[in-house]
């Protein structure tokens, strides 16, 4: 199975799993971690969030040799034959490709230049291969005008056949009709109804809303068409993205599921257990490839279901073997990152555990009245390393939490306004459910800061099942974060209510910022975080400030009115050349609150235009550092920022249509990576499983 391979979804909105650590030691351990194949049956609330998509079936032969392919998104359908030739990076017409198949390594120019140059020189097909490990997730563009095919295949293959292959007879073909695939990104357990359960981490990033849920689900090679969509996702209000602290979440499916639920494990089970050293299993369709802390990433996801079995330990005894691994004997196990809401299981030398892509999946017991689920998916050192036992998220702690969410009155768990300017005032809507079987009459009180505050009169009595939006407002009168917990109070004792946790951060109107860009009636510019962006003397424009590690330097600008933003934007910063989708260091850039594009690296300045549809938009730039390393010029720079109104339409009967939130507009090209990504700090060598 190809992760992460589908076509129609863009790479820019994958959650990238796994994450890379700095410390990237070519060497991993040949270690088959995902156990043993599953029955199919056996568990049948097994659930699996996947990205659905239309892909094209693509195939390449050479001398009587197939090999895997990949699709490119608007490549012309059809088969073509002919001799192999070299045409090196397709930067230009390919002068010997007459009647044959151009192969092409990726790198420099766009895919469609490259196919176009291939068939300039005469070429009937296009076979481009990676230049680094791992598949290509690619597109032609939609004005691609070429009319042979096109497919992709991994950088092994590619440099193979450069070697050994070249003038061989080829056959390539790209099917006319897309199929419905899906791809996994995470386990999950169905708790019957419309429940689903699963690890936060799983569903904390921006491409969420494109995740779906497979219950039941066995072998990933189909069955893409009964994914369900998700209505709600309920993150832990306290989960903790560096330390992956109360990982757990709820999905609320849009529609009711007729399968078998998985049993949650009491608090009483699970500790006696994990005194017992107790047997258990975990599942899931995560890479079968171990590795020690610090090498990786893993590899070898299957299609089929997977399990293998471990021993639990108790937290003290996990933690203690931990921090001597980690630190060397005698480490401190406080130090080791195993919390009262984790549980860790493992098997004496390594070798057997959880991976990543087996991140939200189910840790279950074999009890007296069958299977029940213990733990979630959650995180570990390396995968499957002798020493480095798998931590999971301890189901049992969170059992109120859960009643309160699927039995009693639901609220989104958290509103984050992001960066906000000061003294002015952002509304937001936070939705209310009542999924408990009475109805409800509910008073609302905020705890912490009163930069935060509810409308008046809403959501005050819902009948069972009913959907409130509620009114939540923002205004922040002093420079810094603001937090604050947001409770549901009930007028009948017997249903159990939930809270949302709002945070949100501002920072001060900039005269400088504004002298030093030019003015402009419509934008009002802020500027904040660790330190300030400052003017930039060489290049024009804004840089960032001289921020450390675990630091951000945050401008922004608020325009008022629809029209187009451009700017150039550029970045010399530490790298993550190894998972680009998740950067060290990097300039980000967001559109009311929505993470939209970030660059990192050695990245010279480029143009950007996004066009701004609100009555009113926060263009928030921030400049951010990990926690350990830097490296260039350890800045973001932005300069020839500009705003065009739209012009006002002519009068017409109809009605203004309602604002539609920001978006960026379209891009064939450059030097940039786009990603629709959390910004995501993480513990030194931890990784997510």
């Amino acid at each position: 199975m190809k992760r992460f391979g589908i076509a129609a979804i863009s790479a820019a909105l994958m959650v990238a799993y796994p994450v890379v650590a700095k410390n990237t030691n070519p060497l991993v351990k040949p270690r088959i971690v995902g156990g043993e194949q599953a029955v199919n049956g056996d568990w049948p609330w097994m659930s699996a969030l996947v990205f659905t998509g239309e892909e094209l079936t693509t195939s390449l032969e050479v001398s009587g040799t197939s090999y895997d392919t990949g699709p490119f998104t608007n490549s012309p359908a059809g088969q073509a034959s002919g001799e192999l030739v070299d045409c090196g990076i397709g930067d230009q017409a390919c002068s010997d490709a007459q009647d044959k198949v151009c192969l092409i390594e990726r790198g420099e120019i766009n895919f469609s230049v490259k196919a176009e140059n291939c068939e300039a020189g005469g070429g009937v097909g296009v076979v481009i291969y990676n230049n680094v490990d791992g598949a290509i997730n690619g597109t032609l563009g939609d004005d691609f005008a070429g009319g042979i095919p096109v497919v992709a295949i991994n950088q092994e293959d590619g440099q193979a056949l450069k070697a050994n292959n070249l003038g061989d007879m080829a056959t390539v073909s790209v099917s006319s009709e897309a199929s419905l695939i899906q791809d996994s990104s995470c386990g999950a357990t169905f708790l019957g109804g419309k429940w689903v359960l699963t690890a936060s981490h799983c569903v904390d990033s921006a491409s969420s809303q494109f995740v779906k849920v497979n219950v039941g689900e066995h072998d990933l090679s189909d069955g893409a068409e009964n994914a369900i969509d998700i209505q709600t996702i309920y993150m832990h209000p306290e989960f903790d993205a560096p330390s992956l602290n109360n990982d757990i979440a709820l999905l609320e499916l849009v529609e009711t599921v007729d399968a078998p639920s998985v049993t949650l494990a009491s608090k009483v089970i699970t500790d006696n257990a994990a005194a017992e050293a107790s047997d258990v299993t975990v599942i899931g369709w995560g890479g079968r490839l171990g590795y020690e802390p610090g090498e990786g990433p893993t590899g070898d996801f299957p299609d089929i279901l997977h399990q293998v079995d471990l021993q639990l330990l108790n937290n003290q005894e996990c933690r203690t073997v931990l921090a001597n691994s980690l630190f060397g004997e005698g480490g401190d196990p406080d130090r080791a990152g195993v919390t009262d809401v984790m549980i860790c299981a493992a098997v004496a030398g390594g070798g057997k555990g959880s991976c990543q892509g087996d991140s939200g999946g189910p840790l279950v017991l074999n009890t007296n009245e069958g299977w029940q689920q213990l733990g979630i998916v959650s995180w570990g050192f390396g995968c499957a390393a002798d020493g480095f036992p798998g931590v999971y998220a301890r189901v049992a702690e969170f059992d109120d939490w859960l009643t309160a969410i699927t039995e009693g009155i639901a609220i989104n768990q958290t509103q984050d306004f992001h960066i906000v300017g000061t003294e002015q005032t952002f509304s937001t809507q936070v939705e209310v459910v009542n999924n408990a079987s009475q109805t409800a009459n509910l008073t609302y009180s905020i705890e912490g800061d009163d930069s935060f505050s509810v409308a008046d009169g809403e959501c005050l009595s819902l009948t069972a099942g009913e959907r409130c939006q509620l009114t939540v407002n923002y205004t922040a009168s002093a420079v810094g974060e603001q937090t604050a917990r947001l409770t549901i109070n009930s007028d009948n004792s017997e249903i159990t209510t939930s809270e949302t946790f709002l945070a949100g951060r501002a920072i001060a109107a900039s005269s400088d910022i504004e002298n030093t860009v030019g003015g402009d009636e419509n934008i009002t510019w802020y500027n904040g975080g660790e330190q300030a962006w400052l003017a930039n003397s060489v290049d024009g424009g804004i840089e960032s400030g001289a921020i450390t590690h675990d630091q951000d330097s945050i401008v922004m600008a608020v325009v008022s009115g629809e029209g187009e933003l451009n700017f150039e934007w550029s970045v010399s910063s530490e790298e993550n050349a190894d998972d680009p989708a998740e950067p060290y260091d990097a300039l980000y850039v967001y559109i009311n609150g929505e993470l939209v594009e970030f660059i990192s690296g050695e990245v010279a300045f480029e143009q950007k235009s996004y066009d701004l549809t609100g009555e009113e938009n926060r263009i928030t730039w921030v400049y951010n550092k990990d926690g350990s390393a830097s490296e260039g010029d350890d800045k973001g720079y932005i300069r020839n920022i500009s705003f065009t109104p739209t012009a006002a339409p002519a009068p017409a009967p109809a009605p203004t249509p309602t604002p539609t939130p920001a978006a960026p507009s379209s891009s064939s090209g450059g030097g940039s990576m786009a990603w629709l990504l959390p910004l995501l700090s993480l513990v030194w060598l931890r990784r997510k499983h």
